[in-house]
C-alpha cells in the first residue's frame, strides 16, 4: 500500500474533530508549525509561575480581536516514518465573545486553504476552484479550540480543559516563550489526543509553536512567525473563500 493511499484511508472522523485537526497539516485532499523546526528551543534564564502565565493570558484575551501570522506545519506519520511540510499564512478574527473565524492559506504546488464556518470544515483547492465541505457538527468547538489553541484564549479556559505543566522559559527561533505541556481532561479527547506542547510568546501572548501528540506516535508541529496581534486592517472578507468556487459536500 502506498504511503499516500495509507494517509487517505487513515483520516476522517475524530473522528470528525481529529479530521479537522489533521486537515490543517496534511494534504487532505486540518494544519492547526522547511525542513524541521522553525527554531531550536533552548532554556533561557528566566521563568514565570503557571499562575502568572494564566493571569497574563486572561488579561490578553480581553483585548484580543484578531491576528495574522506566517505558519509552518509539519505532520509526522509514525507508522511510515514520514513528514509532510506545508507553509503559508493564517488570519484569525474574533467574530463573537465565544467564537473565532480563521482562514489558513497554504502555498506551493499543493496549495489549499482551510476554514471553519458554522460547524463545517471547508477545504479549498485553487487549481480545481472547489471547496470540499465536511460537517463536523458537535465537534466544531473542539476543533476550533485545538486549531486556534492559544490565540485569544483566556488562561482560565486553558486551565478548565487541560492539566498544565510549566516547563519553563524557552527560545524558539528569535522569540522568547513559556513552554506549557497540556494534558486534556476530557476522556473522549484523550482517546484522540495524548497531549499538547504549547509555547506562548512573551511579546504577543499568542502561540510561537504548538505540538499535538496523537496516540500511536503521530504528531503535528505548528510554528508561527511574524505574528501581528490586532492588526488595524483585518476585514471579514479576508476570511472568505471564493464565492464562485464549486461546493462539494463530503459527508
Amino acid at each position: 500500500m502506498s504511503s499516500k493511499h495509507y494517509r487517505m484511508n487513515k483520516r476522517l472522523p475524530f473522528q470528525k474533530a481529529r479530521h479537522a485537526l489533521k486537515s490543517v497539516s496534511i494534504k487532505v485532499g486540518l494544519a492547526v508549525c522547511a525542513v524541521a523546526l522553525c527554531g531550536i528551543a533552548t532554556n533561557i534564564g528566566w521563568a514565570q509561575s503557571t499562575a502568572e502565565i494564566l493571569t497574563r493570558l486572561d488579561q490578553a484575551a480581553t483585548s484580543f480581536a484578531g491576528a495574522t501570522a506566517s505558519i509552518r506545519v509539519i505532520n509526522h506519520t509514525a507508522i511510515i516514518n514520514e513528514d509532510e511540510t506545508q507553509i503559508g499564512d493564517v488570519a484569525v478574527k474574533r467574530s463573537s465573545p465565544h467564537e473565532m473565524r480563521f482562514l489558513i492559506n497554504f502555498t506551493g504546488p499543493d496549495a489549499q486553504a482551510i476554514a471553519l464556518r458554522d460547524g463545517t470544515l471547508q477545504l479549498y483547492y485553487p487549481k480545481l476552484n472547489t471547496v470540499r465541505e465536511y460537517n463536523i457538527g458537535k465537534y466544531k468547538d473542539l476543533a476550533q479550540k485545538l486549531i486556534l489553541l492559544g490565540f485569544g484564549m483566556a488562561g482560565r479556559e486553558l486551565a478548565a480543559n487541560y492539566d498544565i505543566s510549566n516547563l519553563g522559559g524557552e527560545r524558539i527561533g528569535s522569540q522568547d516563550s513559556v513552554h506549557l505541556q497540556l494534558t486534556p481532561k476530557a476522556s473522549e479527547v484523550l482517546k484522540q489526543l495524548s497531549r499538547v506542547d504549547l509555547w506562548i510568546s512573551l511579546k504577543t501572548n499568542c502561540p510561537v509553536q504548538q505540538k499535538f501528540y496523537m496516540p500511536g506516535g503521530d504528531y503535528r508541529l505548528v510554528t508561527y512567525s511574524d505574528v501581528k496581534v490586532n492588526p488595524p486592517h483585518l476585514p471579514n472578507s479576508v476570511l472568505d473563500l471564493p464565492k464562485n468556487a464549486k461546493r462539494e459536500p463530503m459527508n
